[in-house]
């Protein structure tokens, strides 16, 4: 097998790694996202239920 037919299959396979990095990377935001406003959410629930202690 020629060296320059190997070239364009590492080419697709770098490619297809960037976009599965791509879109790990964006999973991985919107879950801390989520995860974030969760979180406030609950602050705030817990906020409201001691002013309504008061």
């Amino acid at each position: 097998m020629d060296f320059f037919a190997i070239v364009p299959i590492l080419v697709i396979l770098v490619y297809f790694a960037v976009f599965i990095a791509i879109l790990y990377l964006i999973n991985k935001w919107v879950n801390k996202f989520i995860s974030l406003r969760q979180e406030q959410n609950d602050l705030l629930r817990e906020a409201i239920n001691k002013m309504g202690n008061k």
